[in-house]
């Protein structure tokens, strides 16, 4: 029945209201007809993890990986950023898709806060001999420093922090400690997040980054268009704004630090300094501060394991400062790091590749410019390749699994394979030894991981632990 107030054309403009937005919604969530012969991960239980804010390593283990299993097959289409993903699930597959010379990375467009922030004319986006000159540029600057000493310098400023030990809340100290890490290697600039916990830096970023991680706007990035968020665009254009400054005054006041020795490269216009600036920042401070949080929590689970890599770290480091050569001798902490990032891998999928050609992914020809990825959560817990894959066993890394170890890709595949993993390595195995040397360490009896180890929601499809809690003990005097 009509309300007695609502006149006969106002509900035929409803109607028609509704009726437009529901069309707009099935065209935008329909699978196109030229993608109908990959197995789709269904539709509406993936809308519901998205919006409810799950996290993208509970979503693949619940709802992709026993969907690739019941349909037999390591290639699925899933709806991701608001669009149809060919994702690959499987490591061989994987490298079939990325070190394919046709194949690059599909141009994101700035309707998506995410990639206003980070630009594309940066090394992570280019394509081509734009792609090539960033490689060559930021491969050189990172080569030519390894910061082992700051490092260590950070790692004894977190213990100092943390006193005698007991309870400490670790996802904050990891992320402090890298984002110090990457403001003095990578910019040479001291961000005080360790001294300064609330600093204005380190709250805005965090601001930005929540902003950001709307889940509503990462599953319909179209909403950009439609219900634009100024006050978002305008936190991002600040925070971008602040890194410029600190990158000019870097020009003025060079060191030994990545962006020093970029700036000695002249191959690159001021955008592009900018834009691998940002992206280093938010891909490299973050990734890292998960996998540290992370492989600290397993240690924590998995005690026998943490005095198996406390014994080794002693008997090699003994009382010494950290060194490069060092590590070359520590297998056990290798494995360690190693299986911590592939279970809880700290990117879950490479950025979207695209093709003007027919490619052909296992079984299926996936037609030109469909976006592809390889979800590397996915290749990390495929039942196929890893046996028992949620466990946490470092020895599958040692010389008897090789086989095994072959198929981990935390840090990509082929000539786009991440160029700062070695600076992430040692920043890890620094600060995990250094602690090991002082440290025992336990999950309270009441940690919301107890079971397992929870990530907050991202938009960068992360996987960092939050709110993770952990009980540490010295073991060396002050």
């Amino acid at each position: 029945m009509i309300p007695p107030n609502l006149s006969l054309s106002t509900l035929h403009c409803i109607l028609f209201t509704l009726a437009v937005l529901c069309f707009g919604l099935y065209r935008l969530l329909r699978v196109p007809p030229h993608l109908r012969h990959i197995p789709k991960v269904p539709l509406f239980p993936l809308l519901l993890s998205y919006f409810s804010g799950e996290v993208e390593e509970q979503r693949v283990k619940r709802l992709v990986l026993p969907f690739a299993k019941r349909m037999q097959t390591d290639v699925v289409l899933v709806y991701c950023l608001g669009d149809w993903m060919v994702q690959v699930l499987e490591t061989k597959l994987g490298k079939q898709l990325l070190e394919n010379p046709n194949v690059w990375k599909q141009r994101q467009s700035q309707d998506m806060l995410l990639w206003r922030l980070i630009g594309n004319d940066n090394v992570f986006m280019s394509n081509g001999e734009m792609a090539k000159r960033h490689l060559r540029v930021v491969r050189n600057a990172i080569q030519r420093t390894m910061p082992i000493d700051m490092f260590a310098d950070l790692a004894r400023t977190t213990m100092s922090l943390m006193g005698d030990g007991g309870r400490v809340r670790w996802d904050d100290y990891a992320n402090r400690y890298t984002l110090d890490a990457f403001g003095r290697g990578v910019v040479g600039y001291d961000f005080e997040a360790l001294s300064k916990p609330s600093g204005s830096f380190v709250k805005r970023y965090q601001e930005v980054m929540a902003a950001i991680a709307n889940p509503a706007y990462v599953v319909l990035p179209v909403l950009e268009r439609w219900l634009p968020r100024r006050q978002v665009q305008k936190m991002i254009d600040s925070f971008v704004d602040d890194l410029c400054k600190i990158m000019e005054e870097k020009r003025k006041n060079p060191g030994n630090d990545v962006l020093t020795y970029m700036f000695q490269e002249p191959d690159m216009t001021e955008v592009e300094y900018r834009d691998n600036c940002i992206v280093m920042f938010v891909a490299g401070h973050d990734t890292t501060a998960g996998a540290i949080s992370s492989v600290v929590y397993f240690l924590a689970r998995h005690p026998e394991i943490q005095d198996k890599v406390r014994e080794e770290v002693l008997a090699v480091l003994g009382d010494d400062e950290p060194r490069v050569e060092h590590f070359l001798r520590t297998p056990y902490l290798n494995a360690v790091l190693r299986e911590s990032m592939r279970n809880n891998t700290p990117s879950n999928a490479t950025l979207p590749r695209i093709c003007d050609i027919p490619v052909q992914i296992g079984p299926y020809v996936i037609p030109p410019n469909t976006p592809m990825v390889l979800n590397m959560c996915a290749a990390h817990h495929n039942q196929t390749v890893w046996s028992d894959p949620d466990a946490f066993d470092p020895q599958r890394f040692l010389d008897d699994a090789k086989a095994e170890a072959s198929n981990w890709v935390t840090f990509g595949i082929g000539p786009r394979k991440c160029l700062a993993r070695n600076f992430s390595l040692y920043e890890q195995r620094v600060l995990v030894s250094m602690l090991l040397r002082e440290y025992r360490w336990t999950l309270p009896e009441d940690s919301i991981h107890r079971d397992h180890l929870k990530n907050g929601f991202q938009a960068f499809a992360l996987s960092l632990p939050e709110n993770l809690h952990i009980d540490f003990t010295r073991i060396t005097p002050l």
